[in-house]
């Protein structure tokens, strides 16, 4: 049985996220919305192409977020 997973090597797409920018990330959701937008308006149907991956992405970048958050000098 096939898989489809988008990168070659064998490393989880959990771990993957982690060496990706903010751009990448959102590029990689950005295009996995477009195709499954696209197959769903050809097959009448409705369903999610990646939903571990775009959840995957999304805690990703909110992880980041707070990081970036917390790490801000407080103002005095």
């Amino acid at each position: 049985m096939a898989s489809c997973i988008p990168f070659a090597d064998e490393e989880p797409f959990a771990e993957r996220v982690k060496t990706l920018a903010d751009d990448e990330l959102l590029e990689i959701w950005e295009e996995t919305q477009q195709i499954e937008n696209m197959i769903c308006a050809e097959l009448h149907a409705d369903f999610s192409l990646a939903p571990d991956y775009e959840k995957t992405i999304v805690e990703e970048l909110s992880l980041r977020s707070s990081r970036r958050i917390n790490a801000r000098p407080e103002a005095k």
